[in-house]
């Protein structure tokens, strides 16, 4: 098929979030609609509102990343006030307190590199090479503290557990509030998959040669389209998904999902499998530049095919719809009639 970069008009808008927002907040507040219409008269769907005080999977979904506001470097100071709409209900003087607590709490004790994010923020996805067809920990990429292992330690918590180092959740209300954006992180592709790249724009398995950080396309945040950002590309969801437009639709589609059958700390590790499948499929047919170097490392251009937001529209439909499903089937595990 021939090549072409596109500039689609529907994304024509889109930028690298400030607070990376995997699906933007548009897409969270729909994972966790789904998940609050599939729970309604269960009774995972009671230790829902009794936990969050009546508030709903929909309206905490976005709490992990509106966190990201708390800058450690000012003292823990809250930066975001007013920028994010859907964190407002979080700026109020007790709710900016609770953000500053959960990053002071899981700012650093994963140790981060140099040059890496705080530990909280390392919680929200893995970099799975495309050659692999599961996710595994030890593959880079992966650590003790990604996304899978995030959605593990919330899991815990809910089930009166504590969860291992370096995670450090307050309680049960802070680890449902977590594992909610968790879940709609890992059904995001590219909080899942990435392509690791040479300087020509090669595709390479980092686990199978010795590894350079500057191959990493660091889920797609390396790579460079006309409409900006590709990982950014991919954070935001269809215009006719937003503002809740087609959350029944995807509730509908939801409740006739089948649901692989597996324990509790087992079902993360499927999610990311799925992930890495659909990262496949939206790197099919794509094309790389040679790389080039800014002050954030390497960076390549993509080219992708004709009718790329045919797939994108498809794949993020069926990746939201799972996501929502997926959320009320952990929490109907943990919670069981």
């Amino acid at each position: 098929m021939k090549k072409l970069l596109i500039c689609l008009s529907m994304l024509t808008a889109a930028t690298v979030p400030q607070l990376s927002f995997a699906w933007g907040a548009d897409g969270h507040q729909t994972v966790g609609a789904i998940a609050d219409t599939l729970l309604t008269g269960t009774k995972a769907g009671a230790q829902v509102k009794n936990l969050l005080d009546n508030n709903t999977l929909e309206k905490m979904s976005v709490w992990a990343d509106c966190v990201k506001g708390i800058s450690p470097e000012k003292d823990f100071a809250y930066t975001s006030t007013g920028r994010y709409p859907e964190c407002a209900p979080f700026e109020t003087a007790n709710g900016i307190a609770a953000m500053a607590d959960y990053v002071k709490r899981n700012s650093d004790d994963c140790h981060p590199a140099a040059g890496e994010e705080s530990c909280h923020k390392q919680y929200h996805y893995a970099d799975v090479s495309l050659q692999h067809s599961h996710y595994q920990t030890g593959y880079v990429g992966t650590s003790d503290h990604d996304v899978v292992h995030a959605i593990r330690a919330a899991a815990l918590v809910l089930q009166d557990k504590p969860a291992p180092a370096p995670f450090n959740f307050k309680n049960k209300a802070e680890a449902l509030a977590l594992i909610t954006h968790y879940i709609g992180d890992i059904h995001q592709p590219l909080h899942v998959g990435s392509v690791f790249l040479d300087a020509n724009g090669q595709i390479i398995n980092p686990d199978d040669v010795a590894h350079n950080q500057s191959n990493n396309t660091v889920g797609g945040n390396a790579l460079q389209c006309p409409c900006g950002n590709f990982h950014a590309l991919w954070d935001d969801v269809p215009m006719l998904f937003k503002r809740g437009r087609m959350n029944a639709t995807l509730s509908k589609k939801a409740r006739t999902l089948t649901l692989a059958s597996a324990p509790v700390d087992q079902l993360p590790v499927l999610w990311a499998d799925d992930a890495i499948a659909d990262a496949r499929l939206i790197f099919a047919g794509t094309q790389f530049s040679k790389s080039t170097q800014n002050q954030f490392g390497s960076n390549w251009s993509i080219g992708l095919p004709l009718e790329y937001e045919k797939t994108m529209q498809n794949v993020k439909e069926d990746a939201l719809a799972r996501a929502g499903a997926h959320l009320a089937q952990i929490l109907q595990a943990i919670w069981p009639e």
